[in-house]
């Protein structure tokens, strides 16, 4: 019983964060690149902290290819 509790929490937990994600380019590249920055030596960690699965984090970097903008290993920073 207490496992689903908290299952059920981790789970909902996660569907916040993505949720609080910003929905425009331009700020999710603004607010991706802070973590990035400030918190996290690679997207891989980023993704795993804020608990972004795969194909979650292959639409958010496909919505900031469309404006022109890649991952780089190297500078880890979309540039």
């Amino acid at each position: 019983m207490q496992y689903r509790y908290m299952y059920r929490l981790k789970y909902r937990e996660m569907r916040l964060a993505m949720d609080n994600l910003p929905q425009d380019p331009v700020m999710l590249l603004s607010f991706l690149n802070m973590k990035l920055r400030d918190r996290y030596d690679s997207l891989e960690s980023l993704a795993d902290d804020l608990e972004i699965g795969p194909e979650e984090m292959k639409q958010l970097t496909e919505k900031l290819a469309e404006i022109g903008y890649h991952y780089d290993t190297g500078r880890n920073a979309f540039v």
